[in-house]
This record gives C-alpha cells, structure tokens and sequence, in this order.
C-alpha cells in the first residue's frame, strides 16, 4: 500500500450567469471563480478528483454550465458534482457530462467510498433528501462496509452556528444521522451552501463545508452579513490507512467590491 494519498478537491457555489459580466453582491462571479481556478493550476500537488458540491448557476442558465464544462474540460481531471437549490437540474443532467465530468453517484477510491446525493428541495433554498436518496445512500452503505464512506451534498446537515443559516439547512438530518448511526464505515461529510469554511464532528463524523468561489457569508451572524475573505477552495487528502487530512486555499485577493451592507440576494 502506498503512502500518497489520493486528493479530492471541492469546489461550491459558484453562481454563474449566462452574462459573464453580471455581479453577484458586487463579485463576478467569473472572474471569481478563474481567479481561484488560476490558484489551483499553480498548485504542486493536482488533485485526482474535483468535486463540485451546488450552486454552479446562479440564473438557472445552461450557458452557466456551459462554462463549468469549458474550465473543468481544460483541467483534464475527473469531475463530479452534485445540485444545490439555485441550479437547474436538466441543465446539469443535458450540458455537464463532458470529456472529463461525470454524472456518477458513487467513487471507490479504496479504502474510501465517495457517496454523491441530490439534497434540492423543488423550489425551495433549504434542503432534503427524498426517501430515493437515502435509499440509495444505505444500498452504498451495505455493499461496501469495507470502505469508509464519505457523502457530499449541498445542504448542511449540522448547524454551522448562523442563525439564518441554519433556518435553510437539511430539514430532514436527523434520518440521514439516523442511517449513520447504523454502518461504522461512515466517515466523513462534505457540503457547500454556506459559504464559509467550516468543520465539526457529530457521532464520530467528520462535517466540512468549502467556501464559495465568490462572495463568504459571515460566520456566526443572526442575520445575513458578507465578510470580507477571498474566495477558496477545500483539499481532502485520503490515505490508504483510511486517515483523511483536510484544509482551506484561498486566492490571494478578494475579487470584486465588498458589499458591507448586503442583506441578501
């Protein structure tokens, strides 16, 4: 068995538009996401799977997609993804399985298992998974107990300790905790929605979200609030004695004019 570990980088919530000069809260959301793509090119060590956990589209556009194919297309590395609640569906399913992304559910990364689920809620901003997903979930679960299991879906299933924040999470958490709690391979969460860097363990699993690729919702507030942090991507590095190690990289620069009023959008 060897020492290097294989290494999953996550990327999340993005929010194109079709136009690429449109804003969101004074970022472009473009030019935000090249700059943090340009820190991943220059890293030493390349990933061997990039994943993309929501929110790729901001407008619900297929050009948005369109360009997700085109900068993943040009890294030439295995890409997966899953929904968040701004991204259309359809969109996904007909525009980003490409040369290098696919619309698999489920990695064996020996001795790991990457588990990938669908927590949009139609029409909704907060999430949920439906019975199919939590089936499908404990079918991964029950065929490779030898793995150990890390999931990745949109939603937060913990309280990441933002008021407003947690109001839009998974509302139905405690049925995927309680699936959890059935198979000792369960290992590691990863989610996106919440614009922030975050980590915590529940039951003996590890939770970690990434921040987004534009603009970071300010930690530990009531209300909706900006901070003032460049965007980021998260590694996860995981090796063959089933030990994962993680971290944040962010770009140099905030991109964009930082919004200190901003009460959503």
């Amino acid at each position: 068995m060897t020492n290097i570990p294989k290494r999953i980088v996550q990327i999340s919530d993005i929010h194109l538009f079709a136009d690429k000069d449109n804003e969101l809260l004074g970022v472009n959301t473009y030019q935000s996401f090249h700059a943090l793509l340009d820190l991943l090119k220059s890293a030493t060590t390349q990933p061997d799977i990039i994943l993309l956990t929501g929110d790729l589209s901001q407008d619900h556009s297929q050009k948005a997609y369109e360009y997700v194919v085109e900068a993943f297309n040009a890294f030439a590395i295995p890409t997966y993804y899953v929904p968040g609640n701004h991204d259309d569906i359809p969109f996904m399913q007909s525009t980003l399985p490409s040369a290098t992304i696919f619309n698999t559910k489920h990695i064996l990364l020996d001795p790991f298992q990457l588990i990938l689920l669908d927590s949009q809620k139609t029409k909704a901003v907060e999430g949920y998974l439906a019975r199919t997903q939590l089936d499908f979930l404990e079918d991964c679960l029950k065929k490779h107990p030898e793995h150990h299991a890390i999931l990745a879906f949109h939603h937060q299933p913990v309280s990441v300790g933002a008021t407003w924040l947690d109001k839009i999470g998974l509302q139905n958490a405690d049925e995927l905790w309680a699936i959890l709690a059935q198979y000792p391979n369960s290992h590691t969460i990863l989610f996106g929605h919440v614009h922030q860097e975050f980590q915590t363990k529940k039951n003996g699993i590890n939770c970690f979200s990434t921040p987004s690729t534009c603009v970071q919702f300010k930690r530990n507030s009531v209300d909706f609030a900006l901070e003032k942090l460049p965007p980021a991507y998260r590694w996860i590095d995981l090796y063959s004695d089933g030990t994962l190690k993680t971290g944040v990289c962010r770009a140099a620069h905030y991109v964009g004019v930082f919004e200190i009023e901003a009460k959503g959008y």
